[in-house]
Order: structure tokens, then sequence, then C-alpha cells
């Protein structure tokens, strides 16, 4: 039997009653919302607006009139693809203004419309003036860009509203005058000494330096002592030669006294044919001891055979050496054995590696000369523009500071072009009778092709080109007077020489004519816009 054994029972708790208070929201302030809205609120605005204009506008970006200053047009009399009114649009209504009959593509000239074959269409006042020079020739002096046949820009004419709209826009026009052009080739080139009047001197036997007379930036004439050079085989071939004189006359003596001897049959042939063939022996030691002597530069009288040996001993000593030099040497110098290094002709001294005292070999160079007043200019022409240069084309150098310009002419064109650089070289003789060249100067030479002093030119500015063709703004000839369109003429030219300043026109204009300058691109844009059809609003009703 089982005793149950019971749980002792747990108290009962009884949770605190919590009481629930109702939460307090802070106030918000009204002024505070309103101020987070206004940036919308401006931004909702401002669509509207866009919206609202773009509705009553027919969503269109405002007109090129309104920038070239005739917005003061009313809108219903406006042709949108000239930009003049519509009343008054020469191209819209050709009865206004007739375009001049067309001649077509120049050939010859390579532009349409070509006023040097047709000058009725010059637009100047009285007769034209035509080309003072052949300017088909120029054209095909070298290879120039060329307008397209079928480019039709130049059909087209640029009206204004009035001279005041011209000037608005910022157009400035200038007159096709007739000025000083040369056509050139430029190329870098280098000034060099010219190296038939350069010379590099040595000794021509070993030796030491006696005394040294020049150095370095000192003038020298033609045939001047630069230094004495004591060589030992200068004495010994001196001995030789005097030797050589000694023998020669012995032999001499000894066949004529044996030739007197022999007409009274006192000697036998025997013993004045060795005598003769001994004197024969003795003169072509002479002789090569002369020319031995000779080889060394030095100069030998003619008489020397018939002279006392002691006075050609006393000669051969300072042989070939002034007596101003000889008093300029040391006290007591009694040496054979000097040899004189001269300059081959009148320059500058422009090296000298020599000292009194120092020992020299035929391989150093103690001086070198050179004659300033000739250079020699070698130009690298690139090989596209090789073709054009010839021989006796003149030419102009410019050195690089800008400091000293000459000139000269093409006297030799090298037959090959190099194979790193891919260049022509190509030489100029120059005249430097002041010196003021300096070997290895550099600088840019321009060789000129063709020179004309009436060349028909107009400011660089006014030359507009498209990848066909090449233009130019002409100003009608009527344009200032009061009830005449403002119109400007497209015109094809042909384009020549260049400077820093001009262009050369070789055709579509004539001097005399009037074209813009500043602002010509502005009317090249208009011209273009034109073109793409971007439709004409006076055919609207």
């Amino acid at each position: 039997m089982s005793a149950s054994v019971s749980a002792p029972a747990c108290p009962t708790t009884t949770p605190p009653k919590v009481e629930h208070q109702p939460l307090v929201r802070p106030r918000r302030r009204w002024w505070l919302t309103a101020l987070k809205a206004i940036p919308n609120i401006a931004v909702f605005s401002l669509l509207g607006g866009v919206m609202y204009f773009g509705h009553h506008t027919g969503w269109k970006m405002p007109k090129m009139s309104e920038f070239l200053g005739t917005t003061d047009v009313a809108t219903h009399d406006w042709c949108a693809e000239h930009l003049v009114p519509e009343s008054q649009c020469i191209e819209c209504k050709p009865e206004l203004y007739p375009k001049a009959k067309p001649f077509g593509f120049c050939r010859e000239h390579g532009v349409a419309e070509c006023v040097i074959h047709h000058p009725e269409l010059a637009q100047v006042e009285g007769e034209p003036q035509l080309p003072k020079y052949d300017t088909t020739q120029a054209i095909a002096l070298v290879a120039r860009s060329e307008n397209s046949s079928r480019d039709a820009l130049h059909k087209n004419r640029i009206q204004f509203t009035s001279i005041e709209s011209v000037n608005r826009s910022g157009i400035d026009v200038d007159v096709v005058q007739e000025h000083s052009m040369a056509e050139t080739i430029s190329a870098n080139g280098q000034l060099n000494f010219d190296p038939t009047h350069v010379a590099h001197l040595s000794a021509r036997v070993p030796g030491s330096v006696a005394i040294v007379f020049k150095t370095v930036g000192e003038k020298v004439a033609p045939g001047e002592i630069l230094a004495l050079i004591d060589a030992s085989q200068v004495g010994q071939v001196k001995a030789q030669l005097l030797q050589a004189l000694v023998q020669l006359q012995l032999r001499k003596t000894t066949v004529e006294r044996l030739r007197t001897a022999s007409v009274g049959g006192a000697v036998a042939g025997k013993v004045l044919l060795d005598a003769e063939s001994a004197f024969q022996e003795a003169k072509i030691g002479f002789i090569s001891s002369r020319q031995a002597i000779a080889n060394l530069g030095f100069e030998i009288p003619n008489d020397l055979e018939s002279a006392d040996p002691e006075k050609v001993a006393d000669d051969l000593r300072f042989l070939d050496i002034p007596t101003s030099v000889i008093a300029a040497l040391p006290a007591g110098t009694k040496t054979a054995n000097l040899i004189p290094v001269r300059a081959p002709f009148g320059g500058l001294v422009v090296a000298s590696e020599v000292v009194a005292g120092e020992v020299v070999d035929v391989s150093a160079t103690l001086f070198t000369v050179a004659d300033p007043s000739r250079m020699w200019l070698l130009l690298n022409v690139r090989q596209e523009e090789a073709m054009y240069v010839r021989l006796g084309l003149p030419v102009t150098f410019q050195t690089d500071d800008h400091k000293q310009e000459v000139s000269g002419s093409v006297s030799w064109i090298s037959p090959a072009v190099d194979g790193k650089t891919r260049s022509l070289q190509v030489r100029i003789t120059i005249a430097n009778p002041d010196g003021t060249l300096r070997d290895k100067g550099y600088g840019t030479g321009k060789i000129i092709l063709r020179k004309e002093p009436n060349a028909i030119v107009v400011p660089r500015d006014s030359v507009q080109s498209t990848p066909e063709s090449h233009f130019v703004f002409v100003r009608d000839k009527n344009f200032l007077k009061e009830d005449a369109p403002k119109v400007f003429h497209v015109r094809q030219v042909r384009v020549g020489a260049r400077d820093d300043q001009f262009v050369e026109l070789l055709a579509g204009v004539l001097p005399g004519e009037v074209v813009v300058t500043k602002g010509s691109p502005v009317l090249l844009a208009q011209l273009l816009r034109s073109s793409l059809g971007a439709g004409c609003g006076c055919h609207k009703d």
C-alpha cells in the first residue's frame, strides 16, 4: 500500500494594475510644412511654364534671325530658310534680284562661275581688272587642293535685311588687293663651314713642337706659319740632300776632267765610261734626295746643283722659314730639324690642340683652319615636296634666334632620300663676308618656287572650306545702295601661296571686289544650314 504525498500548494500572486496614459503628439507647425513645399512648387511651376511656352511656340527653338538682328519682322512675313522677310527674299522670289547666267565649272582654273573667263560676274563698279600674271601656270606648279565640280553651294546667295543687321552680326569686310607673295617650301636646316675650305692640319713627320705662333680665333693668311715642329727626320733628309749634292758635284768634276784627258788618248775609254756611270748614279741620288725634302713641303731652289755646298748647308738649316719667324726663335737655336705647319688658305683658326714642347705624330690634328666667308646650308626637304626643288631656285634662311637672315640658291640636290628621316638633302652655298653666321647653326630655310609681285590676295580669315570646296563671300556691288538687297555672293576659289596675313587666290575673285573677313564662319554656317533643306516657311499658309 503506497502512501500518496501531496505537493504543497503555491501561494497565488495577483499582478499589480497598470494604468495606460494616452500618447501626447507634438503639435506640427504649419509654416514649416509650407516652407518645405516651396522647392516642389517652384519645380512644378517651371515645368508648367515650359509646357505652356512649348505649346504656344510649337516646340521650336528661337530662329537664327533673332541672332542676326532681324527679330523686328512680323512672323507671318518671314522666310525661315533664308532668314529674311518673305517679301524681300531673293531666293524664294528670284524676280526681285535675278541670278546671273550660269557658266558652269571652269576646268582650267578649277572653280565654278570663273570670273577670269567671265569678268562680267565680278562685283565691282566699272571695268574689272584681270590678274597681271598667268594664274593657270601658277596653279599647275604644285599639287593643290581642288574644288568639286558637283558642289552646288556657290549657287546660293546670303541675304540680310539691312546694313544694321550685318553690323550686328559682327561681319567685317576688306577689299581684294594685289600684294607681293612668294610660294615656298619650308625645311629645317643647318649651317656648316664649306668643307672644301676647312683644313685639319697635322705634322708631316713625328717630332716635338718647337714654337706655336697662332691659336684659336686668330686670323691667318694663305701660307702663314702656325707652328714649327722639331723633327729629326727633317735633319736627316737635309743631310742626305747635302751629301747627294756634294757627290753630284764631285762626279761631275771627275767626268769633265776625264773627258778633257781622253781627247789626247791619255785615258782609257773604260775609265771614262765608269766615271760617267758614277755621275749618273750621283745625279739620280741627288734627284731622289731633293724629292724627299720636297715631299715634306719645302721649296728647293732650281740652281742648287751649282751652288756652294757650304752655302747650301747654311740655307738648309732654316729652309723655307722667313727671317721674321727666325727672329722669333729662342736665342741660340742651331737645329736644322725645323719644319713649319702652314695655313693652306686664308681664314680663321677654329681649333688648336697643340702647345710648345708637346710630342706629336702625323695622326694628331694640330690646327683646324676654316674660311668663314663661305658656308654651306643643308636643308632637309620632305619627300613629298622634293619633286618641286630644282637647281638654281632662290633660298632664304633665318636662324632660330631670328636675328639673321641670309639668301642663296640651290647648288646641289641629293640623289637619294634619307632612309631614317625620309627627307631629301638640298645644299645651298651662302656668302658670309662679315663672318656673322656660325658653324652648326640651326634655322628654317624657304625654297622659293614662285614669286609674284602682283598676286591677288585676301586676308586669311576670308577663306572658308568644306570637304569639297573653298569659298569666299563677295559683297554685292550694289550693297551700299539704299534700295538694293543686302546680298553676299558665294564664290568658289583656288588657293595659292600663304603668309602670316594673306592668302593668294589664283581663281575666284578679282581685284577691287569686297569680301567678308571677320564673321565669314557665320555665313558659312548659314549657307550649310540652307543647303540641308531646313524648309522655307514662306511657302506655308
